[in-house]
C-alpha cells in the first residue's frame, strides 16, 4: 500500500503521461487528486473527505508559512483545480490541450508548495 505522498507522486505522473497521449480530461482528473493527496498529506489528523474543508484547511497551514495573501491565492488555485475536476469527470464538456496543460501546470505548482511546507 503506498502512502499519500506515493501516490500524489503516481498521478503526477499519470497526468503528465495523459497529457503526452491526448487523455485530457484525465490528466486534469488525476492533476487535481494529486495536489488533494498531497495536502491531505501534511494535514495531520484531518477528519473530512471535502473538498472545501480540505482547501480551509490546506489555506491555515500555508498562512503560518506564507503569508494570508498567499495562502488565499492558492486556496484558490486549489478550489479552481477542484472545479475543473468536476467537469473533467462530470459534464459533456471536453478540455483542450492548452487548458488541460494550464491546470497539470497550476497543478504541479501547488504540489511542490505544498510539499514544500
Amino acid at each position: 500500500m503506498l502512502d499519500l505522498r506515493s501516490k500524489s507522486d503516481e498521478l503526477m505522473g499519470e497526468s503528465l503521461k495523459d497529457l503526452e497521449v491526448g487523455c485530457y480530461n484525465k490528466a486534469v482528473s488525476a492533476a487535481y487528486f494529486s495536489v488533494r493527496l498531497a495536502a491531505e498529506s501534511i494535514l495531520k489528523g484531518l477528519k473530512t473527505k471535502k473538498d472545501d474543508k480540505i482547501a480551509n484547511a490546506l489555506m491555515k497551514v500555508l498562512s503560518r508559512k506564507l503569508g494570508e495573501k498567499k495562502a488565499k491565492e492558492l486556496k484558490d488555485e486549489y478550489m479552481a483545480l477542484f472545479e475543473a475536476r468536476k467537469i473533467a469527470d462530470h459534464r459533456p464538456i471536453s478540455f483542450s490541450k492548452e487548458m488541460a496543460e494550464f491546470y497539470v501546470r497550476t497543478a504541479e505548482k501547488l504540489r511542490d508548495i505544498i510539499l514544500e511546507v
